[in-house]
C-alpha cells in the first residue's frame, strides 16, 4: 500500500467522508461507495478489508443511540447466520471468477428493489427461515465483496418497521457482521499493520460523514427515507456490473 498523505490517501478519505454521511444517515450504504473506490485505488483484497474496518469506525459513534430501538433476537438469528456464510464468500473471493458472481448478484438485488417499490411487505412479521436466509446471504456477500447491505436492507425494508426502528437495526448488524467478516479476513492472511494503519488513519474522515449523516436523518420524511433505501440498493445492482 501506498504511504498517508498521498493522492491515493486524499481520495480515500474523500471517498470515505460520501460513505461514512450515507451511513449515518440510511444505516447501510456505505459499503457500496467504499468497496469499488477503495478496490480501484488499493486493490481489490485490501480494499474490501478496509471498508470493513471503516465500517466498524463509523458505526461505533452512531450506536449509542441505534441501540435502545434494536431487536436483538432477529439480531442474533441475522449475525449468527451471517458469521457461519462469511468463511465461504471469502473462499469464493480467492477461488471464484468473480464475473458471474457479480452478474448474478445485480439480478438478485434488482429483483428485490421491484418487489420493494411494488409495496410487497411481509405479512406478519418475517419467519425464522427467512431471517437465516437473509443473514446467511449476507454474511456470504460480506465475505465475498464487502457489501453485506442488500439482503438485509431488502429483509427490513420489505417488513412493517418504522424508518428509525430499521436504521438502527441495520446499524447494529453490520457491526456484528463487519466483525465476523474481518475474522475470516484475518484466518486467510488477508489483514497486516499497514492495513490496519491505513484504516486508522482514514477513520476520521468516516466517523465525520457518519455523525453528519445523524444528524440529517431526523429531517427526512419515512416515505423518503424508503426512497433512498431502494436508490441506494438500486446503485449497489448498477455499480455490481460495472466494477
Amino acid at each position: 500500500m501506498e504511504g498517508l498523505l498521498t493522492g491515493t490517501f486524499v481520495a480515500a478519505a474523500a471517498v470515505a467522508l460520501v460513505a461514512g454521511t450515507v451511513r449515518g444517515f440510511a444505516g447501510f450504504g456505505a459499503a457500496m461507495i467504499m468497496t469499488p473506490a477503495l478496490s480501484a485505488l488499493y486493490g481489490p483484497g485490501t480494499g474490501i478489508a478496509l471498508c470493513l474496518l471503516l465500517e466498524i469506525a463509523v458505526a461505533l459513534p452512531l450506536l449509542p443511540r441505534a441501540l435502545p430501538l434494536v431487536e436483538w433476537r432477529r439480531i442474533v438469528v441475522l449475525g449468527g447466520a451471517a458469521a457461519l456464510l462469511a468463511p465461504a464468500g471469502t473462499w469464493a473471493l480467492t477461488r471464484i471468477d468473480p464475473a458471474p458472481m457479480r452478474w448474478l448478484v445485480s439480478a438478485i438485488v434488482l429483483l428485490a428493489v421491484a418487489l420493494l417499490a411494488s409495496g410487497w411487505r411481509f405479512r406478519g412479521r418475517p419467519s425464522t427461515g427467512a431471517t437465516i436466509v437473509a443473514g446467511a446471504s449476507s454474511g456470504f456477500l460480506n465475505g465475498l465483496s464487502g457489501m453485506a447491505g442488500p439482503p438485509i436492507a431488502f429483509y427490513y425494508l420489505a417488513g412493517q418497521d418504522e424508518a428509525a426502528r430499521v436504521r438502527a437495526n441495520l446499524t447494529t448488524y453490520f457491526v456484528v457482521v463487519d466483525l465476523a467478516a474481518l475474522a475470516s479476513f484475518g484466518a486467510n492472511g488477508l489483514l497486516s499493520t499497514d492495513l490496519g494503519l491505513h484504516g486508522l488513519a482514514l477513520a476520521p474522515a468516516v466517523v465525520v460523514g457518519g455523525l453528519l449523516g445523524e444528524r440529517l436523518f431526523p429531517l427526512a420524511s419515512e416515505a423518503f427515507y424508503r426512497r433512498l433505501a431502494l436508490i441506494l440498493l438500486t446503485a449497489v445492482a448498477i455499480g455490481a456490473l460495472i466494477v
